[in-house]
């Protein structure tokens, strides 16, 4: 451990098997893994015994129906608590640290100085990176000395609450994110998104509602414009129209499930 980069990666699971050994193994230089299980019955927690990670188990006060995490930043934030390192990394079960990502990290951590650091993401299909997505620049705040973040905020879509005074930079180096190429795949899991912010929402007005579908719209546009731009200028591999498409059809839903929230209110 002495070797090993002085950082807490904090890691989602249930019933992850099918992807959790690659993403171990792009972890093994950190000093400690944290498992956060929502209480899988297939060889996940065995993977993360063998590669020495550290399981906690998800909290009920998190969890909804059918066992799916209702809150997202309660259960990250189970993870900040139990980490025993200051910096912290958090990473999905099927995605992965690149080698230069991680040389990039040690330097930082080496140095001592608390920061937060937006992070680049790039997609993976069936294994072939994905240069070019209507999504680009994927950037999350994934990696952070805890002193310089509140914890993690809002149920779903969660992102770290930086302090006011706590500087903020973006890495060179990029994480990959396997994408799964079936667009039914992802209309099933953007819809339980969708129900977790109506949920958060509760009761809307009609300026409400208004706001948020120019707001959705607004994004749908941009997609639009990036997707043309990649047409034209892309000379990699560009994410597949098909599963572009999607996006629009998740703001569309959105748009759809507000409206029946105003009238219901």
């Amino acid at each position: 451990m002495i070797n090993k980069i002085q950082c807490t990666v904090g890691i989602l699971t249930f019933n992850s098997d099918a992807t959790l050994k690659a993403t171990l193994e792009s972890v093994r230089g950190f000093a400690e893994v944290i498992i956060c299980d929502g209480g899988s019955t297939d060889e996940t927690l065995s993977l993360a015994r063998a590669y020495g990670a550290r399981v906690i188990v998800q909290s009920p006060e998190f969890k909804g129906e059918g066992n799916k995490i209702a809150d997202f930043s309660g259960v990250r934030n189970q993870m900040l608590g139990a980490a025993s390192y200051e910096w912290f990394f958090s990473l999905d079960s099927d995605e992965l640290m690149t080698p230069a990502l991680e040389a990039e990290i040690e330097i930082i951590v080496s140095s001592g100085h608390p920061a937060v650091f937006w992070v680049p993401r790039k997609y993976t299909i069936n294994g072939e990176l994905i240069d070019c997505a209507t999504t680009y620049p994927a950037r999350q705040m994934r990696f952070f000395h805890r002193r310089s973040v509140n914890g993690f905020i809002k149920i779903i879509h969660e992102k770290i609450e930086v302090k006011s005074e706590s500087p903020v930079f973006k890495l060179k180096n990029f994480m990959l994110v396997p994408f799964n190429p079936d667009p039914a795949f992802h209309r099933r899991k953007w819809q339980h998104y969708i129900e977790l912010e109506a949920v958060r929402r509760g009761k809307i007005s009609l300026w409400g509602w208004f706001m948020s579908s120019a707001e959705n719209f607004k994004i749908s546009l941009l997609y639009v414009a990036r997707f043309l731009k990649n047409l034209v200028f892309c000379r990699g591999k560009r994410m597949p129209w098909r599963l572009e498409w999607e996006r629009h059809v998740y703001h569309v839903n959105i748009c759809r499930k507000f409206w029946k929230l105003l009238w219901k209110s």
